[in-house]
């Protein structure tokens, strides 16, 4: 009796195999697509969050260099990246020095230049005077 009643399976099985192959790549293909709309959704999420704190710190700059500098213009303008700038200047110091009001001297003998379009550091130990040459 128990061959009888597996007997009818084993025949379904080999008859729709096809179909039930097809079935089993249907329901893998749904669930891949379910896992990469998940991704998908989770990316635009953090995307949204990191261009809200984007918009927000470029706001702020603004902001900030209008209270600080009110007749300053700020051009409205997102980086993209760095771009060649049409009207560029460098700076070119000999034997700069800063003596205060109180007859101390706090910078003497600084000589430099600042190439436009070059990235320049300031270094040295604390306390030489770096913020006030700036």
């Amino acid at each position: 009796m128990s061959a009888v009643a597996s007997h009818p399976w084993e025949a379904f099985l080999n008859e729709n195999s096809s179909v039930l192959g097809v079935f089993s790549m249907v329901c893998t293909m749904v669930v891949a697509v379910y896992l990469l709309d998940r991704r998908w959704r989770r990316l635009q999420t953090h995307l949204e969050k990191v261009t809200g704190v984007m918009n927000e710190s470029r706001a702020f700059s603004f902001n900030l260099v209008r209270h600080f500098m009110p007749s300053f213009k700020v051009a409205k303008y997102q980086f993209r990246g760095m771009k060649a700038k049409k009207n560029t200047a460098g700076v070119e110091f000999d034997n700069l020095g800063l003596v205060l009001p109180n007859g101390r001297r706090v910078l003497s003998g600084v000589t430099g230049r600042f190439e436009a379009g070059r990235m320049c550091a300031i270094m040295g130990p604390s306390g030489v005077g770096k913020t006030t040459f700036m």
